[in-house]
């Protein structure tokens, strides 16, 4: 704990509070050397979440808001058989698409990285300029009768219909991201517009059908992947209680299987320099984490 303590510049208040990190610490110390027996095709770690418990770490790391997401079904569902055929494999990293990996700190804000995420891109794939865009217009402006609550979660398709209303999207650098929850500014240099979207059938033909066109905006269930450090990320007990907003930025193949390419907003000093490959086609319901069931 010591050792992990320094290499994290992690320090503690009062005595007590120390003594309950070092058990929460314990605890998943213990929890990760189980997980680790079990890990086939990845691998788990102690990393910055690991004096936290589950329920902090996803009241604080997560965001997506699934008390509300019934009303996306509202929106049309697109499949496969009208977004064309999908490529053998696709990285949207190596085609100038996406931006390095960001982090949403210590905010439910998940939702608003998700959305930026996939605008950015279709900006980029279209126009060929690749913008840095700003999460905290979102934080700050999409919430009231937008239906989303800024460090307390929210929607991509909620931020999308406000996006089409306000007119667009700032730059980073007019609006900076700063983790909290703010007043909206209401900027008046808007960089990124949108027209339309839509919602994608849960079926990996269809995810993948959609990934090809343009990065996409997913929801998963993250409890599980907190310890996370490398590999296929496959498990059976994943559940589907989507709770967390995350980028899909392609599809591939190691050793014979199958993954997907997952983008986070919780740094590069977690995962795979910030992203994630779960496991694709299982045939688990909903996909990998519920990875497949809400996707825009």
């Amino acid at each position: 704990f010591k050792e992990w303590r320094l290499a994290y510049g992690k320090s503690y208040g009062p005595s007590q509070d120390l003594e309950f990190r070092t058990k929460v610490f314990y605890q998943n110390f213990l929890k990760v050397k189980e997980m680790s027996k079990q890990a086939k095709s990845y691998t788990v770690g102690l990393n910055k979440f690991s004096d936290m418990t589950e329920e902090e770490f996803v009241a604080k790391y997560t965001g997506y808001n699934p008390s509300t997401s019934r009303l996306l079904e509202k929106n049309k569902r697109v499949g496969a058989d009208e977004l064309g055929k999908p490529a053998k494999k696709v990285d949207w990293r190596r085609r100038g698409a996406v931006n390095p990996i960001k982090n949403q700190g210590r905010c439910g804000s998940c939702w608003a990285f998700a959305t930026v995420h996939s605008i950015e891109a279709a900006h980029a794939i279209k126009s060929g300029e690749l913008l840095d865009l700003s999460e905290q217009q979102l934080v700050d402006c999409a919430g009231g009768i937008w239906f989303n609550h800024g460090c307390n979660g929210g929607l991509p398709s909620f931020a999308f219909r406000y996006i089409r209303h306000a007119g667009g999207l700032t730059k980073q650098s007019e609006y900076p991201y700063n983790a909290k929850d703010g007043s909206c500014q209401h900027p008046k240099d808007l960089y990124a517009k949108l027209d339309t979207w839509v919602n994608v059938k849960s079926d990996v033909e269809s995810v993948e059908a959609a990934v090809t066109q343009q990065p996409l905006a997913i929801a998963i269930h993250a409890n599980p992947i907190m310890h996370y450090t490398s590999g296929i990320f496959e498990d059976q007990h994943c559940g589907t209680q989507l709770n967390h907003a995350v980028g899909l930025d392609g599809y591939g193949s190691q050793g014979g299987q199958d993954y997907w390419i997952v983008r986070n907003s919780w740094g590069t000093d977690w995962g795979e320099d910030g992203y994630i490959r779960m496991a694709k086609g299982t045939g688990a319901r909903g996909g990998t984490c519920g990875l497949l069931m809400e996707t825009s």
